[in-house]
């Protein structure tokens, strides 16, 4: 036997265990996803989904609430525009109409001076 061939069988040979190595690597790994980790995910997928659902509550009820306070804005909206805006446009008549009558009072006073 020459010391090539010696060479060419250590590393075929390192080769071959390294192989059953990571063989036992990948069964090991499957082991414990199927025993560990799998369980983990399926935790954390309904959770998700729990999550997922109450999200869509709250945003239900969030609109809901929108709605409401949107509506409730509008018709306090109204009713102060009504009690406020009512009397300050018939104050504003008045004014208009005092001095209208003030402005045609003096052009009359000046009107029957000038006669």
């Amino acid at each position: 036997m020459t010391l090539l061939t010696v060479f060419v069988g250590i590393i075929a040979f390192s080769s071959f265990v390294l192989l059953i190595g990571v063989a036992a690597l990948a069964f090991s790994m499957k082991r414990l996803m199927d025993t560990d980790i799998k369980p983990l995910l399926d935790k954390a997928n309904a959770l998700m989904t729990k999550v997922d659902t109450k999200a869509g509550t709250i945003m239900d009820i969030g609109e809901d609430t929108a709605r409401k306070v949107s509506g409730a804005v509008a018709a306090t909206t109204d009713t102060v525009e009504d009690a406020v805006v009512s009397p300050i446009l018939g104050l504003s008549s008045l004014f208009a109409g005092i001095s209208k009558a003030v402005e045609v009072f003096r052009s009359s006073r000046g009107a029957s001076a000038e006669m």
